[in-house]
C-alpha cells in the first residue's frame, strides 16, 4: 500500500483522518482508500471533540440510545454527554442516555442481548457509525432497532459518502467530498482493481483493517 494522505476536516482543524491508498474489501463493497479515523476514536481530546459537533444537529432532536457500531463507543459516550448536558430548554437535557452496541448472528443480523431490549424498545435511538460509505451498516441498523421496537432518531457518521438515508440526513464530520479520488464499488466484477487483476491488500474490520 502507498502513503497515508493526512485529510483535515474542513469543521475544524483539530481533526483529521488518513486516508490509505490501496485496495480493500469491506463487508459491503471494495474502496481504494482506507479511510483511518483511528485518531478521533481513540483519542479523548478529539472523540470529545468530534460529539460536540455531532450533538449540535441534535439538540432538539429526542435521543434515548445510542447505538454504537464501529468501535464508536467512545465518541457516543461523549455525545450522550454533550446531549444531556445542552442548555436550559434542550430536548434532552439531564437525560440518561443509554449506549448499546449490537450482537451480530450467523447471518451478520444485528441483535440484542435480552438484558438490553428495554433499551431499544419503544426508545428514540440514535445510531452513530465509523464510515457510511454505501449506507448498508446503517440500514440494517435501522432493521434491527425496527425490530426490537424502537425508533430512528437519526444517522452519524465520522465519514460518510452519503447525505441522508430514507428521508433522514447522515450527519458526518468529513464526506466523500473531502477525499476526491475515493471510489466505492458493490460487486467486486465491478471493482477497478479487480479488473485489473490487482489483488486485495486488506479486509476492513469494525475496528480496522488487516493486511493479507
Amino acid at each position: 500500500m502507498e502513503k497515508a494522505i493526512r485529510v483535515i476536516s474542513r469543521l475544524n482543524n483539530q481533526l483529521y483522518a488518513d486516508a490509505i491508498p490501496g485496495h480493500f474489501a469491506t463487508n459491503h463493497s471494495h474502496i481504494n482508500y482506507y479511510i483511518d479515523m483511528s485518531a478521533i476514536k481513540h483519542s479523548l481530546t478529539r472523540s470529545a471533540l468530534a460529539a460536540r459537533m455531532i450533538s449540535t444537529y441534535y439538540s432538539a432532536t429526542n435521543v434515548d440510545t445510542i447505538l454504537c457500531l464501529e468501535g464508536t463507543e467512545y465518541i457516543g459516550a461523549y455525545l450522550a454527554r454533550e446531549l444531556s448536558k445542552g442548555s436550559m430548554g434542550t430536548m434532552n437535557q439531564d437525560k440518561d442516555i443509554f449506549l448499546v452496541e449490537p450482537d451480530s448472528n450467523v447471518n451478520g443480523q444485528f441483535i440484542f442481548a435480552d438484558n438490553l431490549r428495554h433499551m431499544v424498545q419503544y426508545k428514540d435511538v440514535l445510531v452513530l457509525v465509523t464510515s457510511a460509505s454505501t449506507g448498508q451498516t446503517l440500514t440494517q441498523a435501522r432493521e434491527c432497532i425496527e425490530y426490537y421496537g424502537g425508533r430512528i432518531a437519526g444517522y452519524s457518521a465520522l465519514f460518510a459518502n452519503i447525505d441522508e438515508l430514507g428521508g433522514l440526513p447522515v450527519i458526518h464530520v468529513f464526506s466523500g467530498a473531502d477525499f476526491p479520488h475515493y471510489h466505492n464499488v458493490a460487486q467486486s466484477h465491478e471493482c477497478p482493481e479487480c479488473r485489473a487483476g490487482k489483488p486485495l491488500d486488506a479486509i476492513v474490520t469494525p475496528r480496522g483493517y488487516k493486511l493479507l
